[in-house]
């Protein structure tokens, strides 16, 4: 009797875990480094994202190369790349990507970017698929670093009628 009791609540406890981080998983997962909070570094205002990159400068950090593919493809593996450039690369201690799609809450869908021999971070990423054709995104890239942490927020679009 002991035992179904304890498994009861075990799966009562997991059942409420599991409602309230399809609730709210921002509040669930904290992207707040040790060092402070994360400063919000606004983003260029013509930035092609997809394609030939944009570029990025962190005052006191240096400056970054961002690239997607030019053709993004909803449920297919694509490469997001960070190069930072000069010095900046030496106090890079972690970067990440959260993409969120603007007016639709399409799951979690964030990735620690792994860092080569070369000093440039990369990961495979996939986004999942939307009804519409046409979806606007926001790639919300985070930068670690020695000096603190950045937050730049970067819109795209993903057309699925090409």
């Amino acid at each position: 009797m002991k035992q179904a009791k304890w498994m009861v609540a075990t799966l009562l406890i997991l059942g409420v875990l599991t409602y309230l981080w399809g609730r709210a998983p921002d509040k669930l997962i904290i992207d707040t480094p040790a060092t402070g909070p994360l400063t919000q570094v606004p983003a260029p205002t013509d930035c092609p994202l997809k394609g030939e990159g944009c570029e990025i400068a962190i005052d006191g950090v240096g400056s970054f190369l961002v690239s997607m593919p030019e053709t993004v493809v909803p449920l297919e593996k694509m490469v997001f790349r960070v190069v930072p450039r000069g010095e900046a690369a030496k106090a890079i201690g972690q970067i990440r990507v959260d993409f969120e799609m603007i007016g639709m809450d399409m799951g979690i869908n964030a990735y620690r970017l792994d860092r080569l021999a070369d000093g440039t971070y990369r990961e495979e990423v996939i986004l999942p698929v939307c009804t519409t054709d046409r979806s606007d995104w926001r790639a919300n890239l985070s930068i670690h670093s020695t000096a603190g942490a950045y937050l730049v927020r970067l819109p795209f679009s993903v057309d699925r009628s090409r």
